[in-house]
């Protein structure tokens, strides 16, 4: 009796060392993805804000379709749907980004499982054969070599706490196989969402594709039939006098609130840095159209943006400006005091809102294609009480 009793205590003992193994640390794998989350969370704000600028354009545009309708009104609904489009299309790209790195840790995890699994597998087919040898010969030496009675209970005890945790070393090495088979379907169930957001990609690709050639007709139409040329430089000085009109209006709050902006920016006259590193390829001034022969006026000038598409603020002050603009695309304007104010349009993207305090250098945007613009190019004016003044005579002089 005290023989099978002893046999029921001491049958797992060699599975001791398959215990130390799996209680070892595996090492952490997953990756810290915060900062991709806060780069998602940012898309979706901006995407939510594009939506409702696009449906509450939709709506005022229902109503002016009795009328004959805007065409830069509808450039800005093609740049706005580009636009919403392209931000779709940067979220998907961040969502399979993530989820390529939760495919990679998942993968580095199961190889490691897999690893366990195998180690703990082989140390319990060598313990089986080592009893299969020694019909449990070992444990009884260890009691036999008792030199008293409690030193045969300590033995007893000792061989009972190694009992137990041969246990749960069994314990673990089951869990890591329903782990193993875990992470199996979640790298499949993974995979396959990582799929469809490639394909919802590409989808969002080939529709911004459609919408950018339409705006490109629409461009090729402006620079090629006088009468559509003729309409559109009309609407842009009508765009542009709402410019003058919205200056004027910040001024007289201004002058009512009492407001002043600090800063010297008329002695900063051809000391200003340009706002792109950018190649200049449309002046200033009155002009002749080079196939219309038409005499044009231009307000600003035009910048081909060079390594990176960063947009600078020239000098400090208030952003009054952050919004789409009919005819300039996505613009900002900044009030630098002294009736004063720097306007940078056909912009990608925003990154500063209506009334930001920004100073020198402050990156305001990046470069874009909308509004009326050939390619992806810097519209930039400097207004001085509303009218428009030469940008070239303000920055400083290129080699």
């Amino acid at each position: 009796m005290l023989q099978k009793r002893l046999e029921t205590i001491l049958f797992p003992v060699g599975l001791l060392f398959a215990f130390l193994i799996f209680s070892a640390p595996l090492g952490v794998f997953a990756e810290t993805a915060s900062e991709m989350n806060r780069q998602i969370q940012k898309e979706k704000r901006a995407l939510k804000k594009i939506e409702s600028e696009i449906s509450k354009n939709r709506k005022s545009g229902l109503a002016a379709k009795k009328k004959e309708r805007s065409l830069l009104t509808e450039m800005e609904a093609m740049d706005r749907r580009l636009t919403l489009l392209k931000r779709e299309a940067s979220l998907l790209e961040l969502d399979i980004q993530k989820k390529e790195g939760e495919a990679k840790t998942i993968s580095v995890r199961i190889k490691a499982v897999s690893s366990d699994i195998e180690t703990g597998r082989k140390i319990i087919l060598a313990r089986i054969k080592s009893i299969y040898k020694e019909k449990q010969g070992a444990a009884f030496k260890i009691l036999f070599a008792a030199q008293d009675y409690p030193d045969l209970l300590r033995k007893i005890q000792y061989l009972k706490i190694v009992a137990q945790k041969e246990d749960e070393t069994l314990t673990q090495f089951k869990a890591r196989q329903v782990e193993l088979e875990e992470k199996k379907s979640l790298l499949v169930e993974v995979t396959e969402r990582m799929v469809a957001d490639r394909e919802a990609l590409a989808l969002k690709l080939s529709q911004s594709r459609k919408e950018r050639k339409k705006k490109d007709r629409f461009l090729a139409r402006v620079r090629k039939e006088r009468t559509f040329f003729k309409r559109v430089i009309v609407e842009m000085g009508e765009s542009s006098k709402k410019v003058q009109g919205l200056i004027l209006t910040l001024e007289k709050k201004k002058k009512a609130l009492r407001v002043a902006i600090p800063g010297r920016f008329s002695a900063a006259r051809g000391k200003l840095r340009w706002p792109n590193d950018g190649k200049l390829v449309s002046r200033f001034g009155r002009q002749k159209h080079p196939r219309f022969n038409e005499m044009i006026y231009r307000k600003g000038i035009e910048i081909t943006p060079g390594q990176g598409g960063e947009v600078r603020s020239i000098f400090g002050g208030e952003i009054v400006y952050a919004d789409w603009f009919r005819g300039y695309g996505m613009m900002v304007m900044i009030d630098h005091g002294e009736n004063y104010y720097s306007l940078y349009a056909h912009l990608a993207q925003l990154l500063v809102g209506v009334g930001d305090e920004v100073k020198k250098d402050h990156i305001v945007g990046e470069v874009g294609g909308t509004g009326l613009s050939d390619g992806s190019n810097l519209y930039f004016e400097i207004r001085h009480q509303g009218k428009p003044t030469n940008p070239v005579s303000w920055l400083q002089k290129r080699p």
